[in-house]
């Protein structure tokens, strides 16, 4: 079994093909830490009901392995900002049904996007965000899950690009211990913060802090990003061979204030995911002037929560 290093909280999405228990070997496989999953198919509406067996099998194979934190990703149909009250409905269902099934599966973390506002703005998209998180809160009410609203690129009428929609969310939802926020790397570039150099990405921070709360930034999504500075286009990139480059990735993983947040991959290829996580792990230990005269890759390349209730 492959053994992490101590604080090494490095890891990367997992598919689940084959079943909800498969995941955990695919991630000791690759070396991953922590491991994030979809626990049903992300474009379609309906997820399968979860059995006795399936979460048995799931929790055992969880167990046996080196994963020491899982974070959900929901469906990416589910938009709670929707105006359209026949998708806002779907939205909904969908919503408090994965909130269910990570509550079953005894998963930690789930991480949404906020959504799109269509053109209804802001202020409203914000109050349905946050009413869908107090309606799937309240129906799971002892849940140790949080949900995790991730920061967006801003793409389109997509809220959650800034901190500030981002804090209204989470004073809204007024659940402070049963939430928190995901900081998607390639995101907050896009979505117009320069987190690459030095003296902005001591801005970014002190900016969280100041709107949010460090203590709420409970995972990261480390991406490169293939846009440009305030383009407001997702789009990722492998670690090192985008617009952000090596020297951020290192300030970031090598940051103490971060050494126990949970930080999962999403770049293009996971057949590169191993390889990417033990750059990343190179990268916390290399010295400044060796990492900025290494060549970029090349293109080939804990604690378990209570039993829930359901």
């Amino acid at each position: 079994m492959p053994r992490t290093r101590p604080l090494d909280w490095i890891g990367c999405h997992v598919s689940t093909g084959g079943g909800l228990h498969t995941a955990p070997a695919r991630a000791d496989a690759m070396g991953a830490a922590v491991m994030q999953i979809f626990t049903a198919n992300q474009r379609t509406w309906r997820a399968p009901p979860l059995t006795a067996e399936g979460v048995a099998q799931y929790r055992q194979a969880l167990a046996a392995s080196s994963v020491r934190l899982v974070m959900s990703h929901d469906s990416y149909l589910i938009n709670l900002a929707s105006p359209k009250p026949d998708v806002a409905e779907k939205s909904l269902a969908a919503f408090v049904e994965e909130y269910r099934r990570c509550t079953l599966l005894g998963i930690p973390l789930l991480n949404f996007h906020p959504g799109a506002h269509l053109g209804a703005g802001e202020e409203a998209a914000i109050e349905l965000v946050a009413a869908g998180m107090r309606t799937a809160l309240a129906d799971q009410p002892e849940s140790a899950t949080r949900l995790v609203v991730e920061l967006t690129a801003g793409q389109g009428s997509n809220i959650g690009c800034t901190l500030e929609q981002v804090a209204a969310i989470l004073d809204d939802a007024a659940a402070p211990d049963r939430s928190g926020v995901c900081v998607d790397t390639a995101h907050v570039y896009a979505a117009g913060y320069d987190i690459k150099s030095e003296a902005g990405y001591r801005k970014f921070f002190a900016d969280f802090e100041r709107a949010i709360g460090l203590d709420k930034l409970v995972a990261f999504h480390l991406n490169d990003s293939r846009s440009a500075l305030g383009s407001h286009v997702d789009r990722h990139e492998f670690i090192g061979e985008g617009a952000l480059g090596r020297g951020f990735f290192r300030r970031l993983v090598r940051d103490r204030r971060f050494a126990d947040v949970p930080m999962f991959l999403e770049t293009p290829d996971e057949e590169r995911y191993a390889e990417e996580i033990k750059l990343l792990r190179r990268l916390r230990r290399a010295p400044w002037d060796r990492l900025m005269t290494a060549r970029a890759a090349p293109r080939a390349l804990t604690s378990r929560p209570p039993s829930p209730r359901r």
